[in-house]
């Protein structure tokens, strides 16, 4: 089964809103403009005074159609721009909405992960927290019918399809376990994403695969590990190939079931002042640790690795990662606008500045042409080494 993805790097065209007249910004020329004053080298600037000119001329002079939002955006956009940094942005309240969003990825239904390659609907993934698992649903039970329609006469592509619907409206399931049939009546709502995928292989391998770092991943990551243990891990294969990153926070919370109680990166910001290490608070894992990665892991995911690398003696395998060595902070503005912008450097545990550089794999294993990372063995060869190499670690001769 081809893992789903939920992209949160994704790229976004800006269209920037600022002060809503020209009157406003001379407001802002003779003191206050959104609470803050235009610093006196600023207004001394000839750069500055040559902005005020270009800005009235195209005001008054130009045939083409113009508003103060429109020109303000733009300078907005070109300053930003200036610093080359494609991490950088400026959001506009609804964009920064957006972008929240993308943290935190949603749907309304039920909240189960259904197969439609078959004539039966097997649930395969039942997410927390949803109508399904308060219900009680099962992985591995099977939807007979929808409404009281029959899947066999439905098909599995439209049982689906009538299974999700508005929050807040009822369907009638219908499941069948070892024999028995039971009607659940279940109320729509809408259901978070998960980004975590976990599951027992053979030898007692619990692999788990990190979508992103979103605002619920590091607490997915801990719960699943804790089950995982429940029964019987014995060593842990993290599949972190694709993986864009996300939230510092998310992949620290997780480092504390993976990683030694003890640094996992350190962050160097302009003032020296208010550089940081984050650590994980442990336990950790002693169970053995190898990482899938390739060059789209980022970021958080590249922290969360070179800390499993470093302090846990976990094995990279795979391609060398992006090389995302900053952190971005989301600054809130005025009327729900926001600024993402750069503000730190990070270094590994071991002090390592990845930027441009990415992380270099214990085993070099390239991935095939034309295949994609998946959890089923016989379709990823990468996969298949890192399941061999996992084993030899964990003492199991194969």
């Amino acid at each position: 089964m081809q893992r789903r993805r939920w992209w949160i790097w994704a790229t976004l065209t800006v269209l920037l809103m600022a002060g809503s007249s020209a009157g406003t910004w001379w407001a802002g020329r003779d003191g206050l403009l959104g609470g803050h004053r235009i610093p006196v080298s600023m207004e001394k600037s000839q750069q500055f005074s040559r902005f005020l000119e270009v800005y009235q001329s195209i005001r008054g002079d130009t045939i083409w159609h113009n508003t103060p939002h429109q020109l303000l955006a733009g300078a907005i956009n070109g300053m930003v721009g200036t610093l080359h940094d494609q991490f950088s942005n400026y959001f506009s309240s609804a964009q920064n909405k957006s972008f929240q969003s993308q943290l935190n990825p949603t749907f309304t239904g039920i909240g189960i992960e259904v197969s439609i390659n078959t004539p039966q609907l097997t649930i395969q993934q039942v997410f927390a927290h949803s109508p399904a698992s308060k219900a009680g649903l099962q992985t591995g039970e099977i939807i007979t019918a929808v409404n009281g329609k029959p899947v066999s006469v439905l098909g599995p592509a439209q049982a689906v399809s009538m299974i999700r619907g508005k929050a807040g409206t009822i369907v009638a399931i219908t499941i069948q376990d070892h024999g028995r049939s039971q009607v659940y009546h279940l109320t729509r709502a809408v259901v978070a994403l998960p980004t975590v995928y976990s599951f027992m292989m053979p030898h007692h391998v619990a692999y788990m695969n990190i979508m992103e770092f979103g605002n619920n991943t590091g607490s997915e990551v801990v719960n699943q590990i804790h089950q995982l243990e429940r029964e019987g891990a014995k060593g842990i294969l993290l599949d972190l190939r694709d993986n864009p990153g996300g939230e510092v926070t998310q992949a620290l919370q997780a480092s504390n079931v993976l990683v030694p109680k003890g640094p996992v990166v350190s962050l160097h910001y302009k003032n020296p002042a208010n550089n940081q290490t984050l650590d994980s608070t442990g336990p950790g894992t002693k169970l053995p640790i190898v990482v899938l990665v390739n060059g789209n892991t980022a970021s958080a995911a590249e922290i969360l690795s070179a800390a499993i690398q470093e302090r846990q003696g976990g094995t990279l395998v795979g391609t060398k990662t992006y090389g995302k060595g900053i952190v971005q902070e989301l600054i809130p503005l005025a009327h729900h606008a926001a600024l993402k912008l750069t503000v730190a450097k990070y270094y590994t545990p071991n002090g390592q500045y990845i930027e441009h550089k990415g992380l270099i794999p214990n085993v070099y294993d390239q991935e095939p042409p034309n295949v994609f990372p998946s959890d089923n063995p016989a379709q990823d060869p990468q996969l298949q080494r890192a399941i061999a190499v996992l084993l030899k670690k964990m003492g199991v001769k194969g």
